[in-house]
């Protein structure tokens, strides 16, 4: 009988990866200012409960106490808008890999996420149906 061949493990170590400027100015903790995900957007009362911290390349975003996203993260600053990866470290999506991209808006920074597997977010939009993230962040 054949055995059917599973998914190639990421490889972790690719995301071993040195401070570089822009993950030194995401250090700390964060608030956010937006939140969209497929087309829905969480209402500004919710915001509040939600938080987002950077500790050298891994993120991770609670709201209500409830851990929504645990990542390692990657950036090539050589791409505009700078392009970000996630390997996701949280429950059933871990060992996968997120593709997004990043900019800042004055003081915020602004993340379109696409969902595991999916190609790269290619502009910041999170429409019905995309499977995209759309988040803004501001220092707390």
């Amino acid at each position: 009988p054949q055995v059917k061949q599973k998914t190639p493990p990421v490889d972790a170590s690719a995301f071993d990866v040195p401070m570089s400027p822009l993950l030194e100015k995401l250090q700390g903790e964060w608030l956010p200012t937006q939140l969209v995900q497929n087309g829905q957007a969480l209402e500004q009362m919710l915001l509040g409960f939600g938080s987002r911290s950077f500790n050298r390349n891994e993120t991770k975003v609670v709201f209500g106490g409830q851990v929504m996203l645990h990542a390692k993260m990657r950036v090539d600053e050589a791409h505009s808008p700078v392009r970000i990866d996630y390997l996701n470290l949280h429950r059933s999506s871990e060992g996968t890999i997120s593709l997004g991209i990043l900019d800042w808006v004055g003081d915020e920074v602004r993340i379109c996420m696409s969902a595991a597997g999916k190609p790269r977010a290619s502009d910041f939009t999170s429409d019905a149906g995309s499977g995209r993230t759309l988040s803004s962040w501001k220092r707390k």
